[in-house]
């Protein structure tokens, strides 16, 4: 089976962590930060499958690692499903303005009534 690669800078840069910092973060050596950032090595199945869940979930992981208890975890599931709702409004929000603005949702202008040969000379012919 091949191996996926799985960029640890990328992942770490995302963070805004540094070496040290994501290693100490996600429980990790430096030196094996090191390494698999540098190509010097490359994670295992079971280090690549960890990134993988770093890099989808990381403040879920990061709780887990210290300890956070079931309240915690709620707390960030309940945050998650909050930005996702709140996507999801500003999305359909933004569809529903696009469709106002299109042309085939919009009223057509109303044409001028003609101008009765009655109407004042002025109404019919605007000075220049």
């Amino acid at each position: 089976m091949k191996r996926e690669p799985v960029d640890v800078a990328q992942i770490r840069r995302r963070l805004l962590l540094s070496q040290g910092g994501f290693a100490e973060r996600f429980g990790l050596s430096l030196p094996t930060v090191r390494n698999w950032e540098q190509g010097a090595r490359l994670p295992d199945a079971a280090a690549r499958a960890y990134l993988t869940v770093i890099a989808r979930d990381p403040d879920r992981v990061a709780a887990i690692l210290a300890g956070a208890g079931k309240e915690t975890l709620l707390r960030l599931t309940v945050k998650e499903l909050k930005s996702a709702l709140d996507a999801a409004d500003l999305a359909e929000a933004e569809e529903t303005r696009t469709d106002r603005r299109s042309p085939e949702h919009s009223p057509a202008p109303e044409a001028s009534p003609p101008a009765s040969p009655a109407a004042p000379a002025v109404w019919q012919n605007p000075p220049r």
